[in-house]
């Protein structure tokens, strides 16, 4: 049951884990974002540039730890359905591991989507 459970919360919680880290950017996790001032396209260090990746390291760490959190629940899940594997049926077990390492690929995706590592603002593009 438990295993069902971390499945269909997972639908809703990877999304919310990794769009509500956006949630602590000023630009709504686009990291070239105007908010963030004129100085973020130039390559001369500004106050918008330090904040702007300031608030992507903080939305990171949420990301990472969220999904991190929910990988450990996982793992506990699917260590405990082999554990007790002689009290759980064969299809049922079968499924729900199915189910639980999908979610924690997915989750897996979140960290390393994680943030606004390796992205560059120009105006170009």
């Amino acid at each position: 049951m438990l295993a069902v459970v971390y499945t269909v919360a997972s639908i809703f919680l990877g999304p919310a884990i990794f769009l509500g880290g956006y949630a602590f950017t000023r630009g709504g996790g686009d990291y070239c974002d105007g908010s963030y001032g004129g100085g973020v396209y130039s390559d001369a260090p500004s106050v918008g540039k330090a904040l702007r990746d300031a608030e992507f390291r903080t939305a990171q760490v949420f990301q990472v730890a969220g999904a991190g959190i929910m990988l450990a629940v996982g793992l506990l899940l699917l260590t405990y359905l082999w554990a007790y594997r002689h009290r759980i049926d064969r299809p049922w077990r079968i499924v729900s591991s199915v189910g639980i390492i999908t979610m924690m690929v997915g989750y897996g995706l979140v960290i390393a989507f994680s943030g606004g590592g390796g992205q560059v603002c120009s105006m170009g593009g």
